[in-house]
């Protein structure tokens, strides 16, 4: 460890520890898996940004239908670039320590395409369409419905899904709290 151990000063690795829901061995594996994944130009800048894209070759993002809406929510200037402490954050919310309610907030807003702040009819059709494959899955009017159901059986008030609506109906789903994550 003494290798990537020095990439680090102490007080680094105490804050991600403290900022973080990851242990220090976990950051210390986080930033050879950053490092695997940006190149040996990680090495002179921790702060450097690098494009999204590299992020989404981490095998457990490269196949998932919202990679590009996960790196997109977790960079933090929103900018098409994540930093390896927006990788960080990333990882933390989907270790198996976050609670759900901190899981909940990113997923809503991984869902929230518009982001317009509430999941309404265009939100949830994009979410059929990336898991169901599209087009070539569910015909028009069978999406149509089922955007239907979601808005008719969650969106308490007639607005869209809020945050808190969304939140509430994953405490109804306790297998949420563990499909959501991945291991370093």
């Amino acid at each position: 460890m003494g290798g990537s151990n020095s990439v680090f000063k102490e007080e680094e690795l105490q804050d991600y520890e403290d900022l973080t829901y990851l242990t220090r061995k976990e950051i210390l594996l986080a930033w050879r898996r950053w490092e695997s994944l940006v190149g040996s130009e990680a090495k002179r800048d921790k702060a450097a940004r690098f494009p999204e894209a590299a992020v989404q070759e981490l095998p457990e993002l490269k196949y998932n239908p919202f990679k590009s809406r996960i790196t997109h929510v977790f960079s933090s200037r929103r900018d098409a670039r994540m930093s390896f402490e927006d990788f960080l954050d990333l990882l933390s919310v989907m270790s198996s320590k976050a609670p759900l309610h901190l899981k909940a907030h990113y997923a809503f807003h991984i869902f929230d395409f518009n982001e317009d702040r509430t999941l309404d009819a265009e939100d949830l059709g994009e979410v059929v369409d990336r898991l169901t494959g599209g087009e070539e899955k569910l015909l028009p009017e069978e999406r149509n419905k089922l955007v239907d159901r979601l808005l008719e059986e969650t969106d308490l008030d007639g607005g869209g899904i809020s945050e808190e609506e969304f939140k509430h109906l994953l405490t109804k789903c306790p297998d949420f709290i563990h499909s959501f994550r991945f291991c370093i």
